[in-house]
């Protein structure tokens, strides 16, 4: 059975899309098929895997595939193969998308749901990177996914992120009791924590350490970056800085979901 996955913080410039690109290539590592979907209409994660160009092309996209039902299974079409999963990419008219959900789309918290549903292809894993803020996006990420994972930096502002998640977590529960069974936190993913962490970080990292989920933590490393800027994870980047820390991070990540998920390679 296909496990979902969304990546989700409210607040930019956390790591959620390294985080979204870096599990999907461990879990490939671990011999997963994959399927990573960038619903953010900003596009990093498209940009992050070597298919900027698909971002300013007028072509049929997620965008034309959650707003008209008759169009749902066309997601098929618009899979594109990466060296080491499969990804569904944004576009430039998914701007448009949050109004259009909001005010024209009939069960407009379920497009995505309804549109994965329709994949030919049976992944073990389908990895959503969110948007970041709360949106009709973040909720169909959320209902059709079902388990989420909150990417965070080691500092005060994520106290608040976590928070917002959950009130999300329960409007969506109470709103949703027929359709969805319980939006489970997988864990919390702290990034950027430097070899040798300040006061507040060690403050952040004792307060996360307090939560009812497990907590990862990834290093601060430019080849986390660089292999971003070479359309890959860090799986498939080759660097002479050091990486072999940041592998195992997301590893570990990868190791725990499969272990809470029970999806067999």
């Amino acid at each position: 059975m296909t496990q979902v996955l969304a990546v989700s913080n409210q607040a930019g410039g956390v790591g959620k899309t390294t985080t979204a690109i870096n599990v999907a290539g461990a879990l490939n590592e671990l011999d997963y098929d994959v399927l990573l979907v960038d619903a953010d209409p900003q596009g990093t994660a498209t940009e992050g895997v070597g298919f900027r160009e698909l971002y300013n092309q007028k072509i049929p996209s997620l965008h034309q595939v959650m707003v008209d039902p008759s169009r749902t299974s066309e997601i098929n079409d618009i899979i594109q193969e990466h060296e080491e999963f499969d990804v569904i990419p944004s576009n430039k008219a998914m701007d448009a998308l949050k109004d259009m959900l909001l005010t024209q789309v009939a069960n407009s918290e379920m497009r995505l749901k309804l549109a994965l549903a329709e994949l030919d292809t049976d992944y073990d894993y389908i990895i959503i990177d969110c948007p970041p803020d709360l949106s009709q996006i973040l909720d169909n990420a959320l209902l059709a996914a079902e388990n989420v994972v909150i990417p965070v930096e080691p500092t005060r502002r994520s106290i608040r992120a976590i928070e917002k998640m959950n009130e999300e977590i329960d409007y969506l529960e109470s709103s949703f009791p027929s359709q969805i069974d319980q939006i489970q936190i997988q864990g919390i993913i702290v990034n950027s924590v430097e070899s040798t962490p300040n006061n507040d970080t060690k403050q952040m990292l004792e307060f996360f350490s307090d939560a009812p989920y497990p907590v990862f933590q990834v290093p601060e490393r430019v080849a986390i970056r660089r292999a971003w800027n070479n359309g890959v994870s860090v799986f498939q980047h080759d660097d002479p800085a050091k990486l072999n820390d940041a592998r195992d991070a997301y590893l570990s990540i990868a190791e725990e979901l499969t272990a809470e998920t029970e999806v067999t390679a």
